[in-house]
């Protein structure tokens, strides 16, 4: 039988065809999650105002949802909000409809009919109509009816939150959106302003203060205010009329998708708005345009420069820029005649010193914070917003208060059985303490390696500062067999310093190398990151580095410091927490933590997972592994968690469960939003749970408690100006601080944490959402094991503002770095009793350091033209010169350093230079001649 094909559809029907896909968490059965017990009854109730503004009325009407279809469905967002914005369609639609800028549009008018006309953008702004028809067809389409209700009973706790509730929350963000951002620069929820507050961060980045506001299920409107980075719009001019040449760049990608506009005598359409595609490898001499002479018809070819100066008499000065081609087809400008004229949000990573100096920018004390909120609520202009006033919506203008509660604070155990309670500063030192558990075994094979620089200390002060090392180490119960380690002064580069210093060691004491210490003579990161990445990649042997000027200054509370890195190195535990509340974790309990790090906007290395294990029984010392986990991806892969936790599961068989698995476990989660609670609990807490039933061999009949943990939220919380008993001297709340009400979810168990003392700026709490509690806590419990782990900090002697294992998995998700990926692969932190290529063990080492802060930014480039950095030949040798030089007898007659230790991470060999660093590809699959080839170089007696 012939086939026959269908009749062919009309275009027409096409567009107006509405097909809704359904959610894919739709398509499983959802768990529900932990509703909240009851409130936390220990400590002293407190009284705190939070950055939450009550709402007083919700519009009574109900509010239509429709679907908007602009054009053929994918256009541009710029086309879409200038066809919104259009004559056309004002006169079109009621004034009250408000778009998203995207997909759907709310009004309280319900349309009898679908709305469907063409807008002319040509038409609109009174231009000439252009070869390519701009003119697009705008289809509005009643969908449902939202009942905002369903908000109100979820507010009230009578329902749970689902798919009606946040629909309901969608439209009242989009609706205080609405009038804000015709009158600021908006970047979702947050609002600047050229008259923002703002500070110049270095290269051209200007860092602005903004405002964010967002409807929260608390029947309040939440206040902040953001930094952000942004692209400067003002063109720097000269003293003389000209404008300067802007500094040197690095990265031409980071000006893609910038939006710019052609600024120069004559130009033909000075206001037309072009988005940058990318840079062309030529200049303006080399490239040519091919220019129809209309009077003879013939084609001339002519460059960019001869063009400029010919049509419109513009001589280009920086005509060795490379040409910038826009998105729009064959148009191509010079890089000197364009200006950044708006503020445009930059998305990449800073440096270092823009970093620095957007810290020192974004640090506001309490008292300045609580009255620059309520500027900008006095700024968004509430009372007289049309939109708000069209649809009945009043907010109040008054800070919400809550009753908070100051949890009581653990003790903190040293060995011997000193206690110490910190009280409410969250804070003890360590005189005359002694280390909860001293290291594993005596140390005896140790070196110091010091870097030469423009200060270099000298070798007695050097040996001064290991004596005291020592007799301090030994005061705090360290156990140390060879009380003069070896001290060199070793070459600057560090992957050499590190080889040498391996193998002097070694060869000393005749004993593999149990620890590395590196004077450096400044802060420099590039050695830091070297070093470290040399010696757990390549030795798999613990490292410190020290300051040279601290090491001259021999000062005794910085040894102390250091020893307690060294000591948690080398296996050893510097106190626990002991509560005040309850016995500690019950026998037989497991902590499991878990995170997923992402690399930076514009970078290509991969998301990194990294998970921990608990290694003892109160959950003081942890062992972690780290996979790459695809691009972006925030949930954690199948294979991931049965490659990493699988080892670090029946390690603690073997050693904390004597034989048995964990009856009960506790998974703690980072880095998840709201709408992926329920994939984590249908994708990673199976896959979890199959692993102790593949070690049993029949189903795992323990319970699991799952709680998620976030610091990227807006919730500040300010104490009365005041009330000194919640205060500290910076005006945040105390350590211990509990918020459970008011501002948390009315059905589900969160709460918010403040345990840590803010050195600097405003204080920000850690919101733990409670997912699962198969355990079965009362808030008593769970709330304050969570806070006492806070003090369990090995590298510390501060409360810290995340759990214990919490801050492990950050640390060790640092895996990648975008100049370095392995650069910072889990610092001295290795799995217990690993064995290595060599044939030797590593001991069970821990690692943690301090958190810092990631803020979003935006960026302004001041200068209205870019210079090419300009390379400059100083080395007169040719390449085929170098290639025919002789490698030096040193790099050739040692060993090729390959893979000494397999821990518990995987990495790749080292391409190895003739200058002796290395550098590793991630992403390539290593042949079986340089796995070979590592196998021998890490089974080579030290020395060669």
């Amino acid at each position: 039988m012939p086939f026959t094909p269908m009749p062919k559809v009309p275009d027409i029907y096409l567009r107006n065809c509405n097909i809704n896909d359904t959610p894919a968490e739709q398509y499983f059965e959802p768990v529900p999650l932990a509703q909240r017990p009851g409130f936390n009854t220990t400590g002293k109730e407190i009284a705190l105002s939070a950055n939450f503004y009550p709402i007083l009325e919700y519009p009574k009407k109900n509010v239509y949802q429709y679907d908007v279809m602009i054009g053929n469905g994918a256009e541009k967002r710029v086309v879409m909000q200038k066809v919104w914005d259009s004559k056309t369609r004002k006169s079109k639609l009621s004034r009250d409809f408000i778009f998203d800028g995207s997909k759907l549009a709310w009004s309280m008018t319900k349309l009898d009919k679908d709305a469907n006309f063409v807008v002319d953008l040509d038409a609109e702004q009174g231009r000439p109509p252009s070869k390519n028809s701009n003119a697009f067809r705008l289809v509005v389409r009643y969908t449902k009816t939202i009942s905002l209700q369903t908000l109100a009973s979820a507010i009230r706790g009578d329902i749970s939150q689902d798919k009606e509730t946040t629909q309901c929350l969608t439209f009242f963000n989009h609706l205080l959106r609405e009038t804000p951002s015709q009158r600021f620069i908006a970047i979702k929820s947050s609002f600047f302003s050229d008259n923002s507050p703002q500070m110049s961060v270095g290269c051209g980045v200007h860092a602005y203060k903004g405002i964010f506001q967002a409807i929260r299920v608390v029947q309040v409107l939440e206040l902040r205010d953001p930094q952000q980075l942004i692209y400067n719009c003002k063109p720097e001019k000269d003293d003389f009329g000209g404008r300067k040449g802007s500094r040197k760049f690095q990265l031409l990608d980071r000006m893609r998708k910038l939006v710019v506009r052609a600024n120069y005598p004559g130009c033909p359409c000075p206001d037309k708005e072009w988005t940058i595609r990318e840079f062309l490898l030529a200049n303006a001499k080399e490239y040519k345009l091919e220019i129809k002479d209309h009077a003879t018809g013939k084609i001339n070819s002519i460059s960019v420069y001869d063009y400029f100066k010919n049509r419109y008499n513009v001589t280009l000065t920086y005509w060795e820029l490379p040409l910038v081609q826009m998105t729009k087809k064959d148009v191509v400008y010079p890089m000197e005649v364009l200006v950044i004229y708006k503020s445009q949000k930059y998305p990449f990573k800073l440096n270092d010193l823009q970093t620095s100096s957007m810290i020192k920018f974004a640090v506001t004390r309490p008292a300045e914070r609580r009255k620059a909120i309520e500027e900008s609520k006095k700024n968004l202009q509430h009372p007289s917003d049309p939109m708000l006033n069209a649809y009945g919506m009043k907010i109040g203008d008054n800070m919400m208060k809550t009753r908070a509660r100051l949890m009581p604070n653990p003790e903190i155990m040293f060995g011997g059985n000193q206690k110490v309670n910190p009280g409410t500063n969250g804070r003890w030192d360590l005189r005359g303490k002694k280390f909860y558990t001293k290291n594993t075994k005596p140390l005896k094979s140790w070196g110091v390696g010091v870097f030469k620089g423009r200060n270099p200390i000298n070798m007695a002060q050097v040996e001064a500062f290991c004596d005291a090392l020592v007799r301090a180490y030994q005061g705090h119960g360290g156990d140390v067999e060879s009380r003069r380690p070896l001290i060199m002064e070793v070459v600057a580069d560090p992957a050499k310093a590190v080889f040498e210093l391996f193998h002097a060691t070694g060869n000393k004491f005749n004993l593999r190398p149990e620890l590395m210490i590196f004077v450096v003579a400044d802060k420099q990161s590039f050695h830091y990151l070297r070093i470290k990445k040399s010696c757990d990649c390549r030795f798999g042997v613990p490292s410190q580095v020290l300051q040279g000027q601290q090491v001259g200054k021999c000062n005794g509370q910085y040894i102390s410091n250091v020893l307690m890195k060294i000591n948690a190195k080398l296996g050893g535990t510097t106190a626990r927490a002991v509560s005040k509340q309850c016995s500690g974790l019950p026998p037989f309990t497991m902590i499991i933590g878990a995170d997923v790090s992402h690399s930076s906007p514009g970078s290509f290395s991969p998301s990194m997972a990294a998970m921990t294990v608990s290694m003892d029984t109160f959950g003081g010392r942890y062992t972690a592994g780290c996979e790459t986990n695809g691009e972006r991806v925030e949930l954690i892969s199948q294979a991931n968690i049965r490659s990493i936790l699988s080892p670090l599961i029946r390690e603690w068989v073997m050693t904390v469960g004597k034989g048995s698995v964990p009856q009960k476990v506790y998974y703690f989660r980072d880095g998840l939003s709201s709408g992926q609670f329920q994939a984590c609990l249908q994708q990673e807490i199976p896959h979890i749970k199959d692993i102790f039933s593949e070690i049993m061999g029949s189903d795992w009949p323990g319970k699991m408690t799952i709680v998620v943990a976030s610091k990227r939220h807006h919730v500040r919380a300010f104490p009365e100006p005041n009330d000194r008993m919640a205060a500290d001297k910076n005006g945040n709340p105390l350590p211990g601080t509990l918020v459970e009400r008011d501002v948390t979810d009315p059905y589900n168990w969160d709460f918010l944490i403040y345990s840590h003392i803010a050195l600097q700026g405003t204080s920000r709490p850690v919101h733990y959402h409670v997912l699962v509690d198969g355990i079965g806590h009362n808030p008593n419990q769970l709330q304050n094991m969570i806070y006492d782990h806070c003090y369990q900090y090995m590298r510390s002697t501060t409360s810290v503002s995340l759990s214990q294992d919490r801050s492990l998995d950050q640390e060790s998700s640092k895996v990648r770095s975008d100049k370095d990926p392995v650069s910072l692969i889990l610092p001295n932190f290795y799995l217990c009793q690993t064995t290595t290529a060599s044939g030797s063990k590593c001991g069970t080492f821990k690692c943690a350091s301090a958190l810092s802060l990631t803020f979003p930014f935006i960026l302004i480039q001041r200068d209205a033209c870019v210079e090419w950095a300009k390379r400059k030949n100083t080395n007169k040798q040719t390449n085929k010169q170098k290639k025919k030089k002789k490698k030096s007898p040193t790099s050739t007659s040692r060993p090729r350093p390959g893979l000494r230790s397999i821990s518990f991470f995987f990495f790749f060999p080292y391409d190895e230079d003739a200058g002796g660093s290395g550098s590793i590809c991630p992403q390539r699959k290593i042949p079986r001649r340089r796995l070979e080839v590592a196998r021998r170089a890490a089974r080579t007696p030290l020395g060669g």
